[in-house]
């Protein structure tokens, strides 16, 4: 029952931790280009497309979330002060999955660890250890 709880605990702090990275990339994306120091440009905009704020938003959105991800359509562009931004979201997609891998190593330790640690534990705590006082 703890693992099975330790998995769900640990799959809704990635979701809500993922979401925050990416709505807090997305903010810093929409004041970069608030400020005109780097837009993200899509490149198939329909002809009789209106910008909007909630357009900027979205698209930006869409952006941040797959810059995290790793996806990289290459619909979307980042200029300016955006593409250190999007390497900096970048390189946290790819540093995230190893972090992850290591707390559900954690979480679920091999067999082969388990009779490691068995054996270590037996051999100092085990009959023939003479304790000095």
């Amino acid at each position: 029952m703890i693992r099975k709880n330790g998995i769900i605990y640990n799959s809704i702090a990635l979701f809500v931790m993922c979401s925050n990275i990416i709505i807090t990339f997305t903010i810093v994306y929409m004041v970069l280009d608030f400020f005109d120091l780097g837009r993200i440009v899509e490149h198939h905009t329909a002809v009789s497309y209106i910008p909007m704020w909630i357009d900027n938003f979205t698209r930006t959105l869409y952006f941040s979330a797959i810059t995290l991800l790793s996806v990289g359509y290459g619909d979307i562009t980042p200029f300016g002060w955006s593409r250190g931004v999007a390497i900096l979201e970048a390189t946290i997609g790819y540093i995230l999955p190893a972090a992850i891998t290591v707390q559900y190593l954690r979480l679920f330790p091999s067999p082969l660890e388990n009779w490691f640690r068995n054996k270590y534990d037996h051999k100092n705590n085990g009959p023939d250890d003479k304790k000095i006082d």
